[in-house]
């Protein structure tokens, strides 16, 4: 991504909001197990990151995605991965998806206040027995003289027990399609719905005992008999898929940007421990199987870091990107759980015990491989786009 002095001004900017209105408080959040999620994004919004890509009518700031991938490293460089996780999905995710696909009505009530930190947002993508599967999905909306019939369940959902509102992956039918027990399968009646947490019918659950990120917000969302203005659907009926699918990539860019930044910490922490812990008589980064074992993924590092350059920068130039975000989120989080892996080695049993920055960032670390496609589902998606050309 090519950045100018006024990239290198902004990061400089956002580097001190942070450290200010996140870094004094972040180990409270951690050991509460939950961030005051409303409060920071308000703060945060009176310094303009919630809408910084979005169009200045929207209450955004109308920059180029340079300023996307600076705001996603600075997250990244914060010793705890819950802020990324959450504020992602507000920022990159949803709010975008609504500047692309929202009419008028749902911009005005729902976009421009959750630019302002008004309103806090998930998407509601997953379900308990789908995963990273689209095609498994079960929830429907169905058309009616009222409105739309929303009924399914959703889990995993980051901020899904906080959200004022939900973007709610469905499939869109008419009346009497479903019944008999049946349910839509493929993707050509996919849709998606603006569904306000608020209205009868919709249960907020919160998930607790994670392995890590447990500041950051997840939870379960439930919707029985939601009727839901037909103004909500964003887009097109039946271009759910095509949506969600651009704005993954754009997901899939900001989280390699993240994990990048975390593995580049990690990675500088544990180059510094290794040169001065002795071990055998001298210091353990004179040992050969760590100083190769840190060289290679500093190597990894420099490569995945101008791969991920690289995709934000097509994204700019709205160039096709889906094969290549897939590849630099894949790349990203795997060497961020591989450089946890070697910070806590390093450190032996006082990384392992519970609460410290060594032991968090091994935890933390392990959602990003399973957020924002798992693995498994990225090397699917590899594979069905191969190269072309030479």
């Amino acid at each position: 991504m090519r950045l100018d002095r006024h990239h290198q001004l902004f990061r400089e900017s956002v580097r001190a909001v942070l450290e200010r209105l996140v870094l004094p408080e972040l180990e409270d959040w951690e050991k509460a197990g939950e961030m005051p999620t409303r409060e920071l994004y308000r703060s945060l919004s009176e310094e303009g990151l919630l809408g910084l890509t979005l169009p200045v009518d929207d209450g955004g700031l109308g920059l180029d995605l340079g300023y996307a991938h600076i705001w996603a490293r600075e997250l990244g460089r914060l010793p705890a991965g819950s802020p990324a996780m959450s504020l992602s999905v507000q920022t990159d995710i949803v709010l975008p998806l609504l500047a692309e696909e929202g009419g008028e009505g749902v911009r005005a009530a729902y976009l421009r206040p959750a630019v302002r930190g008004e309103l806090v947002a998930a998407l509601a993508a997953t379900e308990p027995g789908g995963g990273s599967d689209l095609a498994a999905v079960r929830t429907t909306a169905v058309q009616d003289a009222e409105g739309l019939r929303l009924n399914g369940d959703k889990a995993f959902i980051t901020n899904g027990s906080v959200a004022d509102f939900a973007v709610v992956l469905c499939h869109l039918l008419q009346v009497g399609a479903d019944e008999g027990g049946n349910r839509p399968d493929g993707l050509d009646s996919l849709a998606l719905l603006l569904v306000p947490t608020g209205l009868p019918g919709v249960r907020q659950e919160r998930h607790t005992g994670k392995l890590g990120n447990r500041a950051c917000d997840h939870g379960r969302l439930t919707f029985t008999d939601v009727l839901v203005p037909e103004e909500n659907l964003l887009g097109k009926p039946g271009s759910g898929y095509e949506a969600l699918t651009r704005v993954f990539t754009r997901e899939r860019a900001f989280l390699a940007a993240v994990c990048t930044a975390r593995a580049e910490t990690m990675l500088d922490r544990a180059t510094a421990y290794a040169r001065g812990r002795v071990v055998l008589g001298r210091p353990l980064l004179q040992h050969q199987a760590i100083a190769f074992r840190l060289a290679e993924l500093d190597a990894e590092l420099a490569l995945v870091e101008q791969y991920t350059d690289a995709v934000f920068q097509r994204l700019e130039e709205d160039a096709a990107a889906l094969r290549q975000a897939s590849i630099a989120k894949l790349r990203a989080s795997r060497l961020e759980r591989e450089s946890a892996d070697l910070l806590l080695q390093l450190h032996g049993g006082a990384g392992y015990l519970d609460g410290g920055p060594v032991e968090r960032g091994y935890r933390d670390a392990r959602a990003f491989s399973l957020a924002g496609g798992a693995d498994e589902a990225l090397l699917h998606l590899i594979a069905g786009h191969p190269r072309t050309g030479v």
